[in-house]
């Protein structure tokens, strides 16, 4: 690592560390983040590759967090209740004999205890699942370029919440509690469906986490299944743990509209971000797909075109 990276690092470690024990996030979110950010300020000098690969997630937490800060002006702004539900309605709507509702809500008349316990597990560690998966790229296959996937995931998470900022729009559990009719800015966060994960276990886990989300009016896109469509993504290229990921971006996808946290069109939006995402980042390492006629032409005598 350069001569002037170490201190560099070390001075926005602290810097950070000092921020978050002084913010108001919660306190073991504050604890998680600040001990990651002391282990990268500690041994950055050594584990280069730790800290090129911690250190966008430590970001992405903190921006994460600063959304809190900008609730005001995200509720000032003309809040979508209606658009994402019309689209769904349009494209995905199940017919019922009282007329169209949307697979979320349809989900919530069909419930069962598995599906409870199973999507509330996947939705819950969308986040670690990710990071664990990107660091068995990394560490445990030793893939140099598996690096740029965390950066991936903060750019994901980037335009996501700029998106969430500039066009606010509502969950299917909002429309559910408040109807279709003016939104109610003072809306406080719910765990919608997460509850009967927690009346399940016995637990507060949803209701702990999304009574400390920074914002109500961010569905679209889902950050949840563009997260894991991600790595699915990442999971074909390296040819690796491809059908664990790719079971996993289908479970958050249920689980999304299950939990009636979002609707499909929400997914499919936060699959389009990573899907455009992914390729830059393809581009930025400078891969290049095999394509059967490259192919041709490299098996080929001396290279030369077949034909």
């Amino acid at each position: 690592m350069n001569r002037w990276l170490v201190p560099a690092v070390r001075i926005a470690g602290v810097a950070y560390i000092g921020f978050l024990l002084l913010s108001g996030a919660p306190l073991l979110f504050r604890l998680v983040l600040a001990a990651t950010a002391a282990t990268i300020v500690l041994t950055c000098h050594r584990w280069r590759a730790f800290a090129l690969f911690a250190s966008p997630f430590l970001i992405q937490l903190l921006i994460y967090d600063r959304q809190r800060v900008l609730s005001p002006a995200v509720t000032r702004r003309a809040i979508d209740v209606t658009g994402p539900r019309d689209w769904e309605l349009a494209w995905f709507s199940v017919r019922t004999a009282n007329g169209p509702i949307t697979v979320a809500e349809w989900f919530q008349t069909h419930t069962t205890p598995i599906l409870d316990f199973l999507c509330g597990i996947v939705y819950l560690g969308f986040m670690p699942g990710f990071v664990l998966l990107a660091a068995w790229w990394r560490f445990k296959e030793r893939r140099t370029d598996a690096w740029v996937i965390m950066w991936a995931l903060l750019a994901l998470h980037v335009i996501g919440y700029t998106i969430h900022q500039l066009h606010p729009t509502a969950p299917p559990w909002y429309v559910t509690e408040y109807g279709t009719g003016p939104a109610v800015v003072t809306a406080p966060p719910e765990p919608a469906g997460g509850t009967r994960f927690d009346q399940l276990l016995g637990v507060s886990w949803f209701s702990g986490q999304y009574k400390a989300s920074s914002s109500v009016f961010g569905a679209l896109p889902s950050l949840h299944v563009g997260q894991t469509f991600l790595a699915a993504l990442f999971a074909t290229h390296y040819r690796s743990l491809r059908t664990v990921a790719w079971a996993f971006f289908a479970l958050v996808l249920l689980a999304s509209v299950y939990l009636n946290h979002h609707y499909l069109v929400d997914g499919l939006a936060g699959m389009a971000i990573a899907a455009v995402i992914f390729t830059a980042t393809m581009a930025f390492t400078g891969w290049r797909p095999r394509l059967p006629w490259r192919a041709k032409r490299q098996d080929s005598p001396g290279g030369a075109s077949v034909g």
